[in-house]
Protein backbone atom coordinates (compact mmCIF):
# COMPACT_ATOMS: atom_id res chain seq x y z
CA UNK A 1 0.00 0.00 0.00
CA UNK A 2 1.08 3.44 -0.88
CA UNK A 3 2.06 5.96 2.68
CA UNK A 4 1.09 9.21 1.66
CA UNK A 5 3.51 10.57 4.24
CA UNK A 6 6.41 9.23 3.17
CA UNK A 7 5.32 10.04 -0.84
CA UNK A 8 4.88 13.41 0.50
CA UNK A 9 8.35 13.52 2.87
CA UNK A 10 10.28 12.48 -0.25
CA UNK A 11 8.53 15.29 -2.83
CA UNK A 12 9.60 17.73 0.03
CA UNK A 13 13.03 16.42 0.01
CA UNK A 14 13.20 16.95 -3.89
CA UNK A 15 12.27 20.53 -3.60
CA UNK A 16 15.01 21.00 -1.19
CA UNK A 17 17.25 19.76 -3.12
CA UNK A 18 16.26 21.65 -6.59
CA UNK A 19 16.16 25.16 -4.00
CA UNK A 20 20.14 24.39 -3.07
CA UNK A 21 20.84 23.44 -6.73
CA UNK A 22 19.41 27.58 -7.81
CA UNK A 23 21.59 28.89 -5.23
CA UNK A 24 24.66 26.98 -5.86
CA UNK A 25 26.19 29.96 -7.05
CA UNK A 26 25.26 31.83 -4.19
CA UNK A 27 27.27 29.64 -1.29
CA UNK A 28 29.41 31.81 -0.52
CA UNK A 29 27.17 34.33 0.07
CA UNK A 30 24.76 35.48 3.11
CA UNK A 31 21.33 34.95 2.70
CA UNK A 32 19.45 38.49 3.50
CA UNK A 33 16.29 36.13 5.11
CA UNK A 34 19.19 35.74 7.76
CA UNK A 35 19.65 39.18 8.74
CA UNK A 36 19.79 39.24 12.13
CA UNK A 37 21.23 36.49 12.97
CA UNK A 38 23.97 34.71 15.12
CA UNK A 39 27.57 36.11 13.30
CA UNK A 40 29.05 32.63 13.80
CA UNK A 41 25.90 30.91 12.54
CA UNK A 42 26.38 33.48 8.96
CA UNK A 43 30.45 32.01 9.27
CA UNK A 44 29.34 28.78 9.47
CA UNK A 45 27.09 29.02 5.66
CA UNK A 46 29.86 31.17 3.98
CA UNK A 47 32.34 28.62 5.02
CA UNK A 48 29.56 25.66 3.69
CA UNK A 49 29.37 23.50 6.93
CA UNK A 50 26.84 20.79 6.71
CA UNK A 51 23.78 22.08 8.26
CA UNK A 52 21.71 19.60 10.36
CA UNK A 53 18.89 18.73 7.89
CA UNK A 54 15.23 20.05 9.08
CA UNK A 55 12.70 17.71 10.67
CA UNK A 56 10.21 16.53 8.66
CA UNK A 57 7.55 18.19 10.90
CA UNK A 58 9.57 21.67 9.99
CA UNK A 59 10.20 21.09 6.27
CA UNK A 60 6.10 20.75 5.87
CA UNK A 61 5.48 23.92 8.30
CA UNK A 62 7.93 25.56 5.98
CA UNK A 63 6.50 24.24 2.62
CA UNK A 64 2.95 25.24 4.19
CA UNK A 65 4.71 28.90 4.19
CA UNK A 66 5.51 28.49 0.66
CA UNK A 67 2.06 27.73 -0.60
CA UNK A 68 0.57 30.35 1.27
CA UNK A 69 3.20 32.71 -0.46
CA UNK A 70 2.22 31.21 -3.52
CA UNK A 71 -1.27 31.95 -3.38
CA UNK A 72 -1.20 35.46 -1.92
CA UNK A 73 1.72 36.14 -5.19
CA UNK A 74 -0.88 34.95 -7.68
CA UNK A 75 -3.46 37.28 -6.18
CA UNK A 76 -1.48 39.99 -6.54
CA UNK A 77 -0.40 39.13 -10.15
CA UNK A 78 -3.65 38.98 -11.08
CA UNK A 79 -4.74 42.22 -9.80
CA UNK A 80 -4.69 45.33 -11.48
CA UNK A 81 -1.78 47.78 -10.39
CA UNK A 82 -2.12 52.02 -9.16
CA UNK A 83 -1.04 53.85 -12.67
CA UNK A 84 2.33 54.33 -12.90
CA UNK A 85 2.57 51.32 -10.20
CA UNK A 86 5.37 48.69 -11.14
CA UNK A 87 4.99 45.03 -9.39
CA UNK A 88 7.77 42.93 -8.15
CA UNK A 89 7.43 39.56 -6.43
CA UNK A 90 10.13 37.01 -5.70
CA UNK A 91 12.52 39.55 -6.56
CA UNK A 92 15.89 38.90 -6.60
CA UNK A 93 18.51 41.53 -4.66
CA UNK A 94 21.31 41.70 -4.44
CA UNK A 95 23.74 43.76 -1.74
CA UNK A 96 27.52 43.37 -3.28
CA UNK A 97 29.46 45.23 -0.63
CA UNK A 98 28.08 42.55 2.23
CA UNK A 99 27.75 40.01 -0.41
CA UNK A 100 24.47 39.24 0.34
CA UNK A 101 21.73 38.07 -2.05
CA UNK A 102 17.85 37.09 -1.61
CA UNK A 103 14.37 37.55 -2.44
CA UNK A 104 11.82 40.05 -1.23
CA UNK A 105 8.46 38.95 -1.75
CA UNK A 106 6.21 41.83 -2.59
CA UNK A 107 7.26 45.61 -3.56
CA UNK A 108 5.13 48.31 -5.01
CA UNK A 109 7.32 50.77 -7.28
CA UNK A 110 6.59 54.31 -8.70
CA UNK A 111 8.94 56.40 -10.15
CA UNK A 112 8.80 59.88 -11.39
CA UNK A 113 12.27 61.18 -12.94
CA UNK A 114 14.54 60.81 -10.05
CA UNK A 115 12.26 60.41 -7.60
CA UNK A 116 10.51 57.05 -5.95
CA UNK A 117 8.12 55.39 -3.91
CA UNK A 118 8.26 52.11 -2.44
CA UNK A 119 6.64 49.85 -0.95
CA UNK A 120 8.17 46.83 0.33
CA UNK A 121 6.37 43.69 2.49
CA UNK A 122 7.49 40.38 3.63
CA UNK A 123 5.00 37.64 4.20
CA UNK A 124 5.23 35.72 7.82
CA UNK A 125 2.87 32.79 8.75
CA UNK A 126 2.60 32.05 12.57
CA UNK A 127 0.58 29.27 14.42
CA UNK A 128 -2.17 30.32 16.78
CA UNK A 129 0.29 30.93 19.71
CA UNK A 130 3.06 33.24 18.30
CA UNK A 131 0.23 34.93 17.45
CA UNK A 132 -1.36 35.68 20.56
CA UNK A 133 2.08 36.32 22.13
CA UNK A 134 2.43 38.78 19.06
CA UNK A 135 -1.66 40.59 19.19
CA UNK A 136 -3.32 39.26 21.64
CA UNK A 137 -3.98 41.80 24.37
CA UNK A 138 -0.76 41.05 26.87
CA UNK A 139 1.36 41.69 24.30
CA UNK A 140 -0.60 44.94 23.31
CA UNK A 141 -0.38 46.13 26.97
CA UNK A 142 3.15 45.67 27.09
CA UNK A 143 4.00 47.32 24.05
CA UNK A 144 2.17 50.78 25.27
CA UNK A 145 5.11 53.26 25.62
CA UNK A 146 8.17 50.68 24.09
CA UNK A 147 10.63 51.60 22.11
CA UNK A 148 10.83 50.18 18.86
CA UNK A 149 13.10 47.26 18.80
CA UNK A 150 14.41 45.37 15.73
CA UNK A 151 14.41 41.52 15.42
CA UNK A 152 15.52 39.23 12.99
CA UNK A 153 11.96 39.92 11.05
CA UNK A 154 12.32 43.41 10.83
CA UNK A 155 15.89 43.43 9.20
CA UNK A 156 15.01 40.69 6.87
CA UNK A 157 12.48 42.74 5.45
CA UNK A 158 14.95 45.78 5.87
CA UNK A 159 17.70 44.12 4.12
CA UNK A 160 14.86 43.71 1.05
CA UNK A 161 14.24 47.06 0.86
CA UNK A 162 17.62 48.30 0.85
CA UNK A 163 18.19 46.00 -1.70
CA UNK A 164 15.43 47.59 -3.91
CA UNK A 165 17.04 51.24 -3.11
CA UNK A 166 20.45 49.95 -4.28
CA UNK A 167 19.09 48.28 -7.73
CA UNK A 168 16.71 51.28 -8.31
CA UNK A 169 19.38 54.03 -7.34
CA UNK A 170 22.44 52.83 -8.43
CA UNK A 171 23.86 56.32 -7.49
CA UNK A 172 23.56 55.63 -3.85
CA UNK A 173 26.56 55.34 -1.80
CA UNK A 174 28.18 51.72 -0.53
CA UNK A 175 26.26 50.73 2.37
CA UNK A 176 30.15 50.44 4.14
CA UNK A 177 30.64 54.07 3.43
CA UNK A 178 30.55 55.17 6.37
CA UNK A 179 27.95 58.41 7.88
CA UNK A 180 26.88 59.36 4.61
CA UNK A 181 24.77 56.61 3.81
CA UNK A 182 22.48 57.34 6.78
CA UNK A 183 22.11 60.89 5.52
CA UNK A 184 20.88 59.71 2.16
CA UNK A 185 18.76 57.14 4.08
CA UNK A 186 16.73 59.72 6.13
CA UNK A 187 16.21 61.78 2.80
CA UNK A 188 14.05 58.84 1.19
CA UNK A 189 12.46 57.43 4.34
CA UNK A 190 9.35 59.50 3.71
CA UNK A 191 8.97 58.37 0.68
CA UNK A 192 9.63 54.19 1.57
CA UNK A 193 7.25 51.96 3.45
CA UNK A 194 8.70 48.55 5.16
CA UNK A 195 6.02 46.34 6.62
CA UNK A 196 5.66 42.89 7.23
CA UNK A 197 2.52 40.88 6.88
CA UNK A 198 1.65 38.31 9.22
CA UNK A 199 -0.71 35.38 8.57
CA UNK A 200 -1.92 33.34 11.31
CA UNK A 201 -2.15 29.68 10.18
CA UNK A 202 -4.64 28.50 12.27
CA UNK A 203 -7.61 30.48 11.27
CA UNK A 204 -6.59 32.23 8.48
CA UNK A 205 -6.26 35.77 10.06
CA UNK A 206 -4.01 38.94 8.63
CA UNK A 207 -2.50 41.74 10.06
CA UNK A 208 0.46 44.28 8.33
CA UNK A 209 2.28 46.02 10.37
CA UNK A 210 4.45 49.08 9.16
CA UNK A 211 8.28 49.09 10.57
CA UNK A 212 10.15 51.79 11.61
CA UNK A 213 12.10 52.95 8.68
CA UNK A 214 14.80 53.66 11.18
CA UNK A 215 14.92 49.45 11.04
CA UNK A 216 16.99 50.35 7.32
CA UNK A 217 19.74 52.05 9.59
CA UNK A 218 19.74 49.06 11.58
CA UNK A 219 19.92 46.62 9.07
CA UNK A 220 22.88 48.51 7.46
CA UNK A 221 24.63 48.39 11.21
CA UNK A 222 24.19 44.64 11.38
CA UNK A 223 25.29 43.86 7.99
CA UNK A 224 28.21 46.51 8.47
CA UNK A 225 29.20 45.19 11.58
CA UNK A 226 28.92 41.05 10.62
CA UNK A 227 30.94 41.59 7.58
CA UNK A 228 33.68 43.66 9.89
CA UNK A 229 33.88 40.60 12.49
CA UNK A 230 33.94 38.14 9.74
CA UNK A 231 36.94 39.73 7.98
CA UNK A 232 39.07 40.78 10.90
CA UNK A 233 39.07 37.71 13.02
CA UNK A 234 40.55 34.88 12.10
CA UNK A 235 39.64 32.66 14.78
CA UNK A 236 35.81 32.47 14.77
CA UNK A 237 35.37 28.58 15.10
CA UNK A 238 36.64 29.06 18.39
CA UNK A 239 34.46 31.02 19.94
CA UNK A 240 31.90 29.56 22.04
CA UNK A 241 28.60 30.80 22.37
CA UNK A 242 28.47 34.20 24.57
CA UNK A 243 32.08 34.58 23.35
CA UNK A 244 31.51 37.32 21.70
CA UNK A 245 28.96 40.00 20.97
CA UNK A 246 26.92 38.68 18.55
CA UNK A 247 27.54 34.99 18.72
CA UNK A 248 24.57 34.42 19.47
CA UNK A 249 22.85 37.73 18.29
CA UNK A 250 19.27 36.02 20.41
CA UNK A 251 19.16 33.95 23.44
CA UNK A 252 17.00 30.83 21.51
CA UNK A 253 19.24 31.34 18.36
CA UNK A 254 21.82 28.23 19.94
CA UNK A 255 18.87 25.59 20.48
CA UNK A 256 17.53 25.79 17.05
CA UNK A 257 20.29 26.23 14.94
CA UNK A 258 21.40 23.85 12.22
CA UNK A 259 24.85 24.09 12.79
CA UNK A 260 25.06 23.27 16.63
CA UNK A 261 27.04 20.28 15.96
CA UNK A 262 29.56 22.25 15.15
CA UNK A 263 29.64 24.83 17.38
CA UNK A 264 28.68 23.30 19.94
CA UNK A 265 31.39 20.19 21.59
Amino acid sequence: MLNLETIYDDYLERLQEERKKEYKEYEEWFSGSSAGSCYKKQWYKIKQFEPEPFDLRTKRLLRLGTIVHADIEKAISEAEPADGVEVLLEHEIKIDEWNVVGHLDHCFLRRDGDKIEMYVSDLKTLAAFSWTSKFGRKAKKQSINMIPTFGHYELQVATYALGMLKSVMPELPNFNSGDHIHYEIDNLKDNISINIVWYNKNDSKMKTVEISTEALHAAIAYWNDLNDFINEDKNIESIPPDGAIGIPMQGWECKYCQYKKHCIK
